[in-house]
Formats: structure tokens, C-alpha cells, sequence
């Protein structure tokens, strides 16, 4: 771990504890721990720490940078917050149920102060037989389908997520399941059991529901597994900020079965190690014992998190994703899935690269190719040719 990434961990450890931030020495690369903050979305929390005092050596342009960051996410969380607010109000109001993840929730339940974790949107998990009542009721509030990868057919029917944009600029990425990865296997019956468990909580100024800590706990190590190849520090922190509000309360057991049931132990068990290693914080040895995945899958994601840096390991989340899959039985169908998809799911991804079956899929395997050249780079370090 480099010295500025441990000195932008002591300072946002510092803000659930009292006192100051750990102070900075002149070894540190200003730059180069500017750079790091703003890719890990921490620069925010930086500025927040610092809004006060400035540590010695600090140059006059990093606290000004910093300064912005904070400046910049107060009001892009007020304007989240209303967003959010309105949103649930008008769900409530049409009777469909929607539980809010990620961003927005996390700031206003779990962090200090909201405006420490930033967002660029908002996450909504409903149930998939109201998709559509629920894209009529984003559109009447004249939100648009956005065009981004995928058309909504292919959202529709394969992707389980699809993401809207407001007059306001705020988009909203509606989900039905809480992983949409092809490459990935799990248990996607028993992760929509969440709903089951709900709990009642206010967020944005509106009672809504919310995942259990139990629940949240295992989506947000999938999400930081699967979604980002165990690479974030946001999302490390998310998972520390959890634990440490629940530690007392969390039912372990509950944890380890659900994980075990939804097939993520692989998952959570390294999101579990990558949160002792960021922060210290660490579950029950029975746990970890008990989730510990074996095999030369798992001993190949334990070299890639020893050996590859984690701008490394973001080339590699396709990669990852495959080797976190619980069962081996299961690595197959996914791998298939892209290495030979079928006709339907080529035409309805690619529809944009022509009529012809054919350069549809001519548009798959190229993309595949630019895959492959970012795992190699990941991998080695090197650009494919």
C-alpha cells in the first residue's frame, strides 16, 4: 500500500472517530494523493476533513481542489435528496414498492454526513413484475429511457437494469435484480428473498424501505466483487461504515447462510479479507472460516489481489467475475454465454450494428476482442496488439 493511500485511509477513518485527521508528513506525493483521492471518489471526504484546518506541507492547489470536491457534493446531494424524496412519494402514491441502494441511502444512514459519500444517480431495486407500471410512471414524470450499451428490449429481457434520465439531469438505474452480470452465476431466486426482510427506514425526508444489515452487507460485497473486481475504496469503506454500525446487532449466522443459499461465498469472503486489509475491520474467524472459498479459482483471484494492483484489477472484472463463481458446474453457462451466444441475445444487444445476424455477431466477437486486450493489459501489463 502506498504511503498516500494509507495517509487517505487514516483521514477517513478519522472522521468516525474524534479528533483530527492523522497529520501529513513531507513524504507524501501531493499530487499523486490528489490523483488517488479523486479516482476513489474519497476527495470529498478529504475536503470535509479538512475544512477546518489544513495539514502542514498541504500545497495552497490541493486544498483548493479538495475545497471544490466538497463544495461540489453538498449540492449534488441536495439534489439527489430531492430527487429521491420525490421519487418515493410518487412510487408510494402508485403502490409500487422500491427499495433505494447504494449512494443516496448509504450517505443519509450510514456515513457522518451524507454529503461524504458521493453519486452520480440513483439506485432503485422494485420488484420485476412492476417494471413496467413503473417505467409508465418515471416517463410521465418525463424521464427518459437513456441510450447507453443496451437497447430497453435488451434490458428487458436480459440485462435487469435499465437507466433513466429526469428533466433535472438526475438518472435513475432501475433494477429488478441485485446483480445483472452474464458472467456471473448465483443464486438470483434466493437474493430476491431480500424483499421478505425489509425494513422500514426514512431517507431523503420519505419512510421507505431498505435491505436488513444482514442483506445489505452480502449486496454490497457482491456488488463490490462482481461490479468492480474487489478494486474501491468507496465501497470498502461502505462495508466498514456498515459494520460498524451494526457489529453488535449483525446476525453472522443469517449472513453466512444467506451467502451460502445465494451461492456469493467466494464473494463476500474476499470483500470480507480486502476490508481487513483497507480498514481493519474484520468478521468472526468462524465466519471467514466457515465462507472460505478452495480451488484453483480461488487461489487464482488470491494471487491477482496479492500481485495486481487495483487499476489492474478493474481491467480484469470480467475475468474475476467467472472465478468468483461459487460452484464449478456453474462457470460453464456463462462462459458459454459469451463465447457462443444465441441468436436472440446477439440481435437484441447488437441491434444497433445492422440488420445482418451475421455482423451482429462479427460486433460481439469484436467487442470480445477489446475484452481480451484489457484483461491481457491487466494481466501483464502490456497492450495486446
Amino acid at each position: 500500500m502506498s504511503p498516500e493511500t494509507r495517509w487517505i485511509l487514516d483521514c477517513i477513518r478519522s472522521l468516525t472517530r474524534q479528533g483530527a485527521p492523522a497529520p501529513a508528513g513531507g513524504f507524501l506525493d501531493w499530487d499523486l494523493a490528489l490523483a488517488s483521492a479523486e479516482a476513489e471518489g474519497l476527495a470529498p471526504a478529504l475536503g470535509f476533513a479538512f475544512r477546518a484546518t489544513t495539514p502542514d506541507g498541504m500545497p495552497v492547489g490541493v486544498r483548493e481542489r479538495l475545497s471544490r470536491h466538497l463544495a461540489e457534493s453538498v449540492a449534488r446531494q441536495l439534489i439527489l435528496s430531492r430527487e429521491l424524496g420525490g421519487l418515493l412519494r410518487r412510487f408510494d402514491a402508485e403502490g409500487l414498492p422500491v427499495i433505494p441502494l447504494k449512494g443516496q441511502l448509504l450517505g443519509e444512514t450510514l456515513y457522518p454526513d451524507p454529503v461524504l459519500r458521493p453519486s452520480s444517480d440513483l439506485d432503485m431495486l422494485i420488484r420485476r413484475e412492476t417494471l413496467l407500471p413503473a417505467d409508465r410512471l418515471l416517463q410521465g414524470l418525463g424521464y427518459h429511457r437513456l441510450a447507453d450499451a443496451h437497447s430497453w428490449s435488451f434490458d428487458v429481457a436480459y440485462d435487469q437494469a435499465t437507466v433513466y434520465e429526469g428533466p433535472s439531469g438526475v438518472r435513475v438505474d432501475l433494477h429488478w435484480s441485485l446483480v445483472s452480470d452474464p458472467r456471473y452465476s448465483w443464486n438470483e431466486g434466493e437474493g430476491l428473498t431480500v424483499w421478505d426482510r425489509a425494513v422500514r427506514i426514512r431517507v431523503a425526508g420519505e419512510e421507505a424501505l431498505a435491505l436488513c444489515p444482514e442483506d445489505l452487507l452480502l449486496y454490497l460485497a457482491l456488488h463490490l466483487a462482481v461490479h468492480h473486481g474487489l478494486a474501491g475504496l468507496l465501497w470498502y469503506w461502505d462495508l466498514f461504515l456498515l459494520l460498524d454500525r451494526w457489529e453488535d446487532t449483525l446476525d453472522w449466522q443469517a449472513v453466512v447462510e444467506r451467502a451460502c443459499r445465494w451461492r456469493i461465498r467466494a464473494a463476500l469472503y474476499f470483500a470480507l479479507v480486502g476490508l481487513e486489509l483497507f480498514f481493519g475491520a474484520s468478521a468472526p474467524a468462524s465466519v471467514i472460516a466457515g465462507i472460505k472459498p478452495r480451488g484453483p479459482r480461488a487461489a487464482a483471484i488470491g494471487w491477482l489481489l496479492r500481485h495486481r494492483a487495483p487499476q489492474r484489477r478493474r481491467q480484469l472484472e470480467h475475468l474475476i467475475a467467472l472465478l468468483l463463481v461459487d460452484r464449478g458446474r456453474d462457470v460453464l453457462a456463462p462462459f458459454r454465454r459469451v463465447v457462443c451466444p444465441p441468436p436472440a441475445w446477439v440481435r437484441a444487444r447488437y441491434a444497433g450494428a445492422g440488420s445482418s445476424l451475421l455482423g451482429q455477431y462479427l460486433a460481439h466477437y469484436r467487442r470480445m476482442g477489446d475484452v481480451m486486450g484489457e484483461a491481457k493489459e491487466g494481466l501483464t501489463g502490456r497492450r495486446g496488439r
